[in-house]
């Protein structure tokens, strides 16, 4: 077996351990329907819908995805190229999942697993912005109605994470990597958001039109 088809089969095996979306394979199994038809399929789409357990659950696996991942290839040799092209495969079948019509989340988790392993520092000093933006979001209703959560938190915890490897890391492949997940965070997340309060904003639609019927006296219409 040659070297770059290892390489390359190591490459898809990351996509295709990614495109395991926890979030719909949980609600297929233990609630009997797909997420994805009432909201995103990731942490807080899973909290809203089933509950803090059911969210956490699917939160802790998708983390472990990518802190799985980064914790073998970096503990086998493998020229950088590989780990940059690995962990973009890994996000890349979260996002867009082969199992799942290519229709999966939007790849925070999996990118946090994937720090955590191996620049935790970096994490541990942008929780306190990402705190602070998450409290300044929740507090300022303009910004809540222009962006949504997870990818601003995202956004503002991704820069001091950016300085303090540019600071104490190489910029080859660190700066490389983080700023790669950086931006598929941000630019899958809001997207991915986006639809989802579509169809929060459907279903409410649906419940307030079955609840004037009710009032009316009239019978709902069927699902």
């Amino acid at each position: 077996m040659s070297t770059w088809f290892r390489y390359g089969a190591l490459i898809i095996a990351s996509y295709l351990w990614g495109s395991v979306c926890w979030g719909v394979v949980l609600s297929r199994l233990l609630k009997h329907e797909d997420i994805r038809d009432k909201d995103n399929p990731g942490l807080s789409g899973s909290v809203r819908q089933y509950g803090w357990i059911h969210g956490l659950t699917v939160g802790f696996l998708d983390t472990g995805k990518g802190y799985a991942l980064s914790l073998l290839l970096r503990s086998i040799d493998v020229p950088t190229w590989v780990l940059i092209a690995s962990f973009a495969a890994v996000i890349i079948g979260h996002n867009w999942p082969v199992f799942f019509q290519f229709r999966g989340g939007g790849g925070i988790a999996t990118s946090l697993g994937i720090l955590l392993q191996g620049y935790l520092p970096a994490i541990l000093w942008a929780l306190p912005f990402a705190a602070v933006a998450g409290v300044i979001w929740k507090l300022v209703p303009a910004l809540k109605a222009k962006v949504h959560f997870s990818p601003f938190i995202s956004a503002v915890g991704a820069v001091p994470c950016v300085i303090w490897i540019v600071v104490h890391k190489s910029w080859y492949p660190d700066y490389i990597i983080v700023v790669a997940l950086a931006a598929s965070v941000l630019i899958r997340g809001s997207q991915f958001h986006a639809r989802a309060e579509r169809l929060r904003k459907y279903a409410q639609g649906v419940r307030d039109r079955i609840v004037d019927h009710r009032r009316d006296g009239s019978v709902p219409p069927s699902a």
